[in-house]
């Protein structure tokens, strides 16, 4: 009986530096995928069925249209998904025509770089390919020249379809096949192509697996890999934490991280066999397709994409620090405006208020109708009389005006009170002297001090 698994995915591909375009691709199940003429994107996908094919690809993708050739690796990853999904295979036959189909992009990408003389250092030759195949429970995955993949299940750490697994596969075969003599290699029988493929082993639930570009290995390393793999269970979280680190890091060519997690296994373990009777293995698949559609409450695929995402963050910040000064300055000048105003036309304000202390023992005055007179007291035989009478503490005399000089601590109120002692001549002795504000005397300034009733006639 076929497996139901329920997986969560996330991939990332970034450009690498002095890259003028990114050429790492992806497939994620047919739900998604990325073309290399995108610089920055985000992919993620949770998903519950019976089948899954992802794969990443690097600088596998040529075209030339004067010659109205279009080679891509995404586009016979399609096409071999669709066939297997009519087909009803096995998970053996599915490995086995995607490994034809990526081994023949292969050679066609080697021969277009041969005619067209590439030189060998030239990136375009770090060809990649990394690939995993779940269907019935099981899995195998797949690389291709520069491609990585790697399995993380019960906290060990292993790569899948390495060079370790080849050369195994190949003794086998050899050991099985009598008539195989040494160093004898029969025409037609050639080696096909750079393509590795594991082993088909059974899906267990929290299995999870990354794919990674070769820029991805040449920054981080193996082990690297492994305690990023081990820190948490989100695949969103991993994907997003090997970009981050190996964009620290010094490498060539351009980024891609694909993380898939296992998150259940609905049914059997994973050892799911066809049935030699074929209608009765194709009514039971029917069956668990009829039982996906009812699990499956599929979300959309969510991605998104930013080009120059580290440069725009950088604008951002120093835009945020210029606006913040800018405030701070504007604050601090409205601030300095408000106090010089206050200094300028309140400190008269108060002023007016307090009496001066040289006012505080002036001479009252008396009115101009009245006539002062003086008490004469009899003075000692010994001393002289003295006269009291200060003209500066009394009012003016009929017809005489004085000169006052402002002195330090005067203002227009106390000068009032000391020579008519009445405030209500405020304004008329302003006028008098051609004084617009009361408030804005000086020191040293001269005013004219006229008669009260002259004062009080205009």
């Amino acid at each position: 009986m076929s497996s139901v698994v329920r997986v969560n995915a996330c991939v990332y591909s970034r450009i690498g530096f002095n890259r003028e375009k990114n050429t790492c691709s992806f497939y994620m199940n047919g739900k998604f995928t990325s073309e290399n003429y995108i610089d920055n994107v985000q992919a993620s996908m949770e998903s519950r069925g019976t089948e899954y094919l992802f794969a990443i690809a690097d600088n596998m993708e040529c075209e030339i249209p004067d010659q109205n050739m279009h080679v891509s690796m995404l586009k016979e990853i399609g096409r071999a998904h669709e066939k297997a999904t009519v087909n009803e295979t096995e998970i053996s036959s599915d490995i086995k025509d995607l490994e034809s189909r990526i081994n023949e992009t292969e050679r066609l990408l080697s021969s277009f770089l041969e005619i067209n003389q590439v030189p060998v250092a030239d990136s375009r030759w770090n060809l990649g390919f990394a690939g995993l195949r779940i269907k019935d429970g099981q899995f195998a995955a797949l690389t291709g020249g520069n491609g990585h993949v790697f399995m993380m299940r019960d906290g060990m750490f292993r790569p899948l379809a390495n060079e370790t697994a080849k050369a195994r596969r190949a003794i086998d075969a050899q050991a099985d096949d009598e008539e195989i003599q040494d160093g004898l290699e029969i025409p037609g029988e050639e080696a096909e192509g750079s393509v590795i493929v594991s082993d088909i082993y059974s899906l267990q639930q929290d299995d999870a697996f990354v794919l990674v570009s070769q820029g991805v290995m040449e920054a981080l390393g193996e082990e690297k890999i492994e305690d990023l793999m081990a820190s948490r269970s989100d695949s969103s979280y991993i994907a997003h934490r090997i970009t981050e680190e190996a964009m620290k890091r010094s490498f060539t060519g351009d980024l891609a991280v694909m993380v898939i997690q296992i998150e259940r296994v609905y049914g059997s373990s994973g050892t799911a066999k066809r049935s030699r009777n074929i209608q009765k293995q194709q009514r039971q698949t029917q069956s668990v397709k009829k039982k996906v559609e009812r699990l499956n409450k599929v979300p959309p695929v969510t991605y998104k994409y930013s080009r120059n995402s580290r440069k725009i963050s950088k604008h951002q910040s120093t835009i945020s620090f210029l606006l913040t000064v800018i405030t701070v300055v504007v604050a601090f000048v409205i601030l300095f405006k408000f106090i010089d105003s206050l200094k300028d036309a309140g400190i008269n304000n108060i002023l007016d208020n307090t009496e001066p202390t040289q006012t505080a023992t002036a001479t009252p005055t008396v009115s101009p109708s009245e006539t002062p007179s003086y008490e004469e007291t009899p003075l000692p035989e010994d001393e002289e009389p003295v006269d009291i009478e200060d003209p500066e503490d009394s009012e003016p005399a009929t017809g005489e005006i004085i000169e006052h000089v402002v002195k330090s601590g005067e203002s227009i109120n106390s000068i009032v009170k000391k020579y008519y002692n009445d405030l209500s001549l405020i304004d008329k002795l302003c006028e008098y002297n051609n004084i617009e504000n009361p408030n804005l005397i000086k020191i040293d300034q001269v005013i004219k001090i006229p008669p009260k009733e002259v004062l009080m006639q205009q």
